[in-house]
């Protein structure tokens, strides 16, 4: 979640009975999962370029991993919304074995409370240990793994939507209702030389995004016929995964050795990251789909 501007940051402060409460029903969410998604998972490693960086060779280990997870939670008819991030540094035998937190806020009323657990209260012990315990690193997937048997690369659909072929849009559902949940290519490519983006969307998010994005090129008929599809996929699910990767070095002189011309380390980040309506990235979709739905529903 992005935070707005001018909102008040607190560090220091108690967890309040309604934060504590708030917490435990962040962490029912996620408890006795057998697969939990995180909503953004990175990973870094060291790796060996050769022809020009073209072809990478990377450990199997990586050397940082991070997972965040995010959900809004409503407590007596107030909304907050929660935030941890989680990571382990490094592979090394003397580092713990487990998961240890990063960050972790509450943002409420625009205000943002991160969450200091280095304490000795017990309640408070006992709720770090329900974190680590329930954000078992080996029950936590990414974005990527979770979805990568659902992501096509076909155009298709971007074509239909640029030519509002509505009609042809639902004839492809019908004729593979699997696909009513795919998460199909909406760009991909590299933003410099060493990072590479691609975002893939559920058929719904596109076509709410692109009713957000292109009011102007609408008729009232192309308005209604959209919004019809949208309504007949209402119960499909409103997601976006991007997948990035970004490469880098750095060269180090002098050397301790002639045989080296300089100390080279080369590393590859690569991370993935969900937007849905649970993590309140997707809010605003989530409105216009409402919106659709009231206004055709009377």
């Amino acid at each position: 979640m992005i935070i707005p501007q001018g909102w008040d940051y607190d560090y220091d402060e108690e967890i309040s009975y309604d934060e504590a409460a708030v917490i435990n029903k962040f962490l029912a969410s996620y408890r006795n999962q057998g697969v939990i998604v995180a909503d953004e998972y990175r990973q870094d490693f060291d790796m060996v370029p050769l022809e020009e960086e073209n072809i990478i060779f990377k450990t199997n280990e990586d050397t940082w991993k991070s997972m965040n997870f995010c959900r809004k939670i409503y407590h007596k008819g107030k909304p907050y919304v929660v935030e941890l991030g989680l990571w382990r540094v490094d592979h090394m035998e003397d580092s713990p074995k487990c998961l240890s937190i990063r960050e972790f806020r509450i943002i409420s009323n625009g205000k943002v409370h991160f969450i200091n657990l280095n304490t000795k209260d017990v309640s408070k012990k006992n709720l770090l240990f329900n974190i680590i315990s329930i954000f078992d690193e080996k029950k936590v997937i990414s974005p990527e793994q979770a979805y990568c048997k659902r992501m096509y690369t076909n155009k298709a659909l971007q074509e239909f939507m640029t030519n509002h072929e509505w009609g042809k849009i639902d004839e492809g559902i019908n004729q593979m209702p699997t696909l009513a949940n795919a998460l199909f290519i909406i760009r991909e490519g590299y933003e410099s030389s060493s990072h590479f983006t691609a975002d893939f969307g559920t058929i719904l998010y596109q076509l709410i995004y692109y009713r957000q994005n292109n009011l102007d090129k609408f008729s009232k008929k192309d308005f209604l016929e959209l919004d019809k599809l949208i309504l007949k996929l209402r119960k499909t699910e409103l997601l976006k995964v991007q997948l990035h990767e970004k490469t880098g070095g750095s060269k180090s002189w002098p050397t301790s050795s002639i045989l080296l011309e300089s100390n080279n380390h080369n590393s590859r980040m690569h991370k993935s990251q969900q937007y849905n309506v649970a993590n309140t990235e997707l809010s605003g979709e989530k409105k216009v789909l409402n919106k659709c739905i009231r206004t055709l529903q009377k």
